[in-house]
């Protein structure tokens, strides 16, 4: 078999590069999503391909027959694992965002579900998404007389926190 001396090579290379159609690179995916309670912290964050969980576990069971308003929890009691997020669930989140119907729908739900003022307690998951230029704040609400939680808001949240816990009990 004859080789093809290294610069004929070269060039051949760089010529079938320089045809080939570029693909678009794919906008920064920025997800944060945060929701906190007296017996639960979760801190889950996506940039640059990178997850990075923040938990508090209550090993010890504190937070059974807790009664205050103040989380069970400390700033110490927190943990944080990280990894790269698996290509599939990243193809989906971003398939979720980019389906702008979808998040200017579930923007304007949480909106008006945020403009009925309520003495109720409530506790707040807050979701922000950015992807490339175009950023959108959502927090929903959770009390017992708040609507659904958005089908949207749902699907994020539930992929970022079966990533999240994939990372930290990777053996399972």
């Amino acid at each position: 078999m004859k080789l093809l001396p290294t610069s004929l090579s070269f060039t051949i290379v760089v010529l079938l590069l320089t045809a080939c159609e570029r693909l678009p690179m794919e906008e920064a995916l920025v997800l944060h999503y945060f929701t906190s309670t007296e017996g639960s912290y979760t801190d889950i964050k996506l940039e640059q391909g990178q997850l990075v969980y923040t938990y508090f576990e209550d090993t010890e069971n504190r937070c059974a027959q807790w009664f205050k308003s103040t989380p069970c929890w400390t700033p110490t009691d927190l943990k944080t694992v990280s990894a790269p997020l698996d290509a599939e669930t990243e193809t989906n989140l971003r398939k979720l965002v980019s389906e702008q119907k979808l998040m200017e729908t579930a923007a304007t739900t949480l909106k008006v579900a945020q403009g009925q003022a309520s003495a109720d307690r409530a506790y707040s998951e807050k979701l922000t998404i950015r992807l490339g230029e175009n950023e959108q704040q959502l927090v929903y609400l959770s009390r017992p007389n708040a609507p659904p939680k958005p089908e949207f808001f749902q699907q994020i949240e539930q992929l970022l926190q079966t990533a999240a816990e994939k990372i930290r009990t990777p053996n399972r």
